[in-house]
């Protein structure tokens, strides 16, 4: 009996430790991993898009989606290049499969921005999508 509140009381304290601590919870929709449909949707349904792709220049210079801007995510000013968009703003980001973008999406969220949107697959399912 002993053991079974010590559980329960360890389960509502990490509770209330995640409801109550430094908002992190709350900022879990912050990213949205989109398939290339609910992507290329989700452009056209906002103004003034903040399309990054965050693959090397040479990546970049073989295709990209729109008119997406080119952020090389191993660039050594990714993060103050990203940091000089509008936060307020949603951003788009993708790379060639996924890994890259997931990665600057975590750093989207670091420096503020309210809304991300990470293509799910990257360019390389999106080359691929029927539009």
């Amino acid at each position: 009996m002993k053991l079974l509140n010590l559980f329960a009381i360890s389960l509502l304290s990490l509770t209330v430790f995640i409801a109550c601590g430094n908002g992190s919870v709350a900022s879990v929709e912050q990213v949205e991993l989109l398939s290339c449909k609910d992507f290329d949707q989700k452009i056209k349904e906002t103004e003034s898009v903040q399309l990054i792709d965050v693959r090397t220049s040479d990546e970049f210079a073989g295709g990209t989606i729109g008119s997406a801007i080119n952020i090389d995510f191993f660039g050594e000013n990714f993060k103050e290049e990203m940091a000089k968009l509008d936060l307020e703003r949603p951003v788009f980001v993708f790379c060639a499969k996924g890994g890259r973008s997931g990665k600057a999406s975590a750093i989207c969220k670091e420096l503020g921005f309210k809304k991300i949107y990470d293509l799910d697959g990257g360019y390389t399912a999106w080359s691929q999508y029927e539009k």
